[in-house]
């Protein structure tokens, strides 16, 4: 969200306004070999590409970005939130700015990564008296360039009067299948043939079913009828027997038609609706979309988590990890990157039954990897008095064949 009212712009454009990226694109959209214009706007027409991109931008969404810090070698702290100094922790995980929640914040760079292969979040210079703010740009109105020192700014076109400079330092940039390292490009224009098609068999489909699954007809009368009389005849069929609620309608002629010769189609013939089917899986695949996740392909429980796992390391992963590396760079200080680092909690996304939950939490008390009361808060249950020690087996050896026991009593 861009809050030109509320906020000073830093730099303004003095001479001519420059070109939007949505005008850019308008200018340069070319039709695909279906006949259909693609945009990012109309290709969320299409329920499976609407539906990849609300289901990665979700998952994204709900995973808390958290902040820790490790200034002893071998200890690790998470950065709790504090509303005093609205730090880091408290900006990602409670209130990223007065407009969004975390959820809604993540899951609007998400979209707009997505769809237009580029994300801007600003932080704007914080003065006195004024609440630290991670700001949400349009990404069709925000555009890189370089000055001539060779230095990137961002060019934002808050209204058509209006054109300011911001500095790199102040934008966190997201960007994927970018070729140059500056600008990327969107999902959807990797995507266009594909959902082209799919947009065109969808208008087929739908002017099919308009006409009452009869769509044409060559009606032969006896005599010459002039274009008006072509027109009405055209019109008195086309009321009869289009729509929906007309399909299988009979058709009744006068003796002034010699012959009527219907142009049909059964939707059991039309091989289009398998190619329907078939771009369905090409869209899923460009979003590297799990067929399950669609209510497609295998249904299988074991089989799903399997591919839970996989969706998570092929499809969120390069988007997790770039958020993470890009927004350390842009919201810690240099001195902070030496020991604080943001990490989204991928754990949420594999969360599984609680028999299972519960047989991998006590296998990581039993190991010594977790304390009882650290397993506890797992499950948001309280801790108990004595729950923060760690336990291992006491019949464990090590690989020379000495017991643990026995050496720590000689020591």
């Amino acid at each position: 969200m861009i809050v030109s009212r509320l906020l000073t712009p830093k730099v303004r454009a003095s001479t001519s306004t420059p070109m939007t990226v949505t005008e850019l694109t308008d200018m340069l959209s070319i039709a695909t070999s279906s006949g259909q214009i693609v945009t990012p706007e109309n290709s969320r027409n299409i329920h499976t590409a609407d539906r990849c991109i609300n289901i990665l931008s979700d998952d994204v969404a709900k995973m808390p970005l958290q902040t820790f810090a490790s200034r002893v070698a071998g200890r690790i702290e998470r950065m709790r939130p504090t509303s005093w100094d609205q730090n880091l922790a408290w900006l990602l995980e409670v209130r990223p700015n007065r407009f969004m929640t975390p959820f809604v914040f993540k899951k609007t760079i998400i979209q707009w990564l997505i769809c237009w292969g580029n994300a801007y979040v600003w932080q704007p210079t914080r003065r006195p008296g004024q609440m630290r703010e991670l700001l949400v740009l349009r990404s069709d109105r925000v555009l890189p360039v370089y000055d001539t020192s060779g230095n990137v700014w961002y060019q934002v076109t808050w209204s058509p009067q209006q054109v300011d400079y911001l500095p790199d330092v102040e934008i966190m940039h997201l960007r994927i299948n970018a070729t140059d390292g500056l600008v990327g490009h969107s999902v959807i224009e990797h995507a266009r043939e594909a959902l082209g098609r799919q947009l065109g068999a969808y208008e087929t489909q739908g002017k099919f079913y308009s006409q009452g699954l009869n769509p044409a007809g060559i009606i032969y009368f006896n005599g010459d009828l002039n274009k008006d009389a072509r027109a009405k005849v055209r019109d008195a069929y086309e009321e009869a027997m289009s729509g929906s609620s007309n399909a299988y309608r009979l058709a009744v002629m006068d003796n002034k038609v010699t012959k009527f010769e219907p142009i049909t189609m059964k939707p059991t013939d039309m091989q289009f609706l398998e190619g329907i089917t078939q771009n369905d899986t090409q869209i899923a695949n460009f979003f590297g979309m799990p067929l399950y996740k669609l209510n497609m392909g295998k249904q299988s429980y074991n089989s799903n988590e399997q591919q839970n796992l996989d969706y998570l390391s092929t499809t969120l992963d390069p988007y997790l990890v770039q958020f993470e590396q890009e927004a350390a760079l842009k919201w810690l200080s240099e001195e902070e990157l030496n020991y604080t680092y943001l990490r989204f909690n991928r754990d949420v996304l594999l969360r599984t039954d609680a028999k299972t939950r519960a047989e991998v939490i006590e296998k990581r008390i039993l190991s010594g990897v977790l304390t009882p009361n650290e397993g506890r808060q797992i499950d948001d249950l309280n801790p108990y008095e004595g729950g923060d020690g760690y336990y291992i087996p006491a019949n464990m050896m090590r690989v020379d064949g000495n017991q643990i026991q026995e050496q720590e009593d000689e020591a």
